[in-house]
């Protein structure tokens, strides 16, 4: 069923993801400083707030109202849910970053300096992001405990395909000490690189670890796996031929599906949560010039 309202579901969460840590300026009059435009919930939107955010987002005093209100609106969530993200948290999300990318914190600082970016803001960039993804998940998880078996049941029905485990996985196996090296190679196989060794195995999949097997049962034929450190070298897997795939057993993917239908709901059920939110809040309108 279409939900009719005056934002698509996917649009007003971008919305309300970039409304949340809108910057102020620092300069203005006092009176704008000083001068109350209206509150939300007791708490107050300067005239200030409004007028930096329509000229930082370049938008309209109805749309600066708006993002306003739900800025507010998720500042209270996160107050009222406890949401806080420790200096640890920030340092591990960074290294996970570096990990990601196959390089290191250094690394990214270094071109963070090289290109006029300031490390204190990008800290609070993965700050905010991650208190973001707290309140979403802190929102989500009671309603989604609500999923109904049957609709499981149905995806696994209808989408067996995505559980088929082969028994045997043909790979050209790619690997060198040398990372740069080697994803050239993965990117061009028709030169030769003479850092790059280049092996054809057989791997049953029953002596792979469970990350490994999601890995290769998800990528394509002719692709590669991600790249993993194994005793020193770098080691990817081209994907050649997949054999005598079975359908795994309900029970061993129902999480995995379950996940997959957490990931289609959550941007409705936050949707219709701040929705709700906005509905029942008190805006009291001040001044607005």
């Amino acid at each position: 069923m279409r939900i009719k309202t005056i934002f698509s579901i996917k649009p007003f969460k971008q919305i309300l993801l970039t409304s949340i840590f809108l910057m102020n300026s620092s300069y203005a009059a006092p009176s704008l400083v000083n001068g109350i435009a209206f509150f939300v919930n007791g708490d107050p939107i300067t005239l200030l707030e409004l007028y930096s955010t329509m000229q930082s987002a370049r938008i309209s005093q109805d749309e600066a109202i708006d993002l306003l209100i739900n800025k507010q609106l998720h500042e209270q969530e996160i107050k009222k849910r406890n949401i806080f993200v420790s200096d640890l948290d920030i340092s591990n999300e960074i290294e996970r970053i570096a990990r990601q990318n196959k390089t290191s914190i250094e690394n990214i600082r270094s071109y963070m300096r090289e290109n006029g970016k300031d490390w204190n803001a990008y800290q609070q960039e993965i700050k905010d992001n991650l208190i973001k993804t707290k309140l979403y998940q802190s929102i989500t998880q009671d309603s989604l405990k609500l999923t109904d078996e049957k609709d499981l049941q149905e995806y696994y029905n209808t989408h067996q395909e995505e559980f088929s485990m082969p028994q045997s996985i043909e790979v050209m196996k790619f690997y060198s000490e040398d990372s740069q090296q080697l994803e050239q190679a993965m990117r061009d196989q028709s030169q030769t690189y003479p850092d790059v060794f280049i092996e054809n195995e057989i791997l049953q999949t029953i002596d792979l670890s469970p990350q490994v097997i999601t890995d290769f049962t998800q990528t394509k034929i002719n692709a590669f796996t991600p790249i993993y450190p194994i005793d020193g070298q770098f080691v990817s897997f081209l994907i050649l031929k997949k054999n005598n795939p079975t359908i795994l057993p309900y029970e061993l993917v129902k999480n995995k599906i379950l996940q997959k239908t957490m990931n289609r709901k959550e941007d409705y059920i936050i949707y219709e949560h701040f929705e709700k939110l906005r509905s029942n809040a008190k805006i009291n309108i001040i001044r607005l010039d």
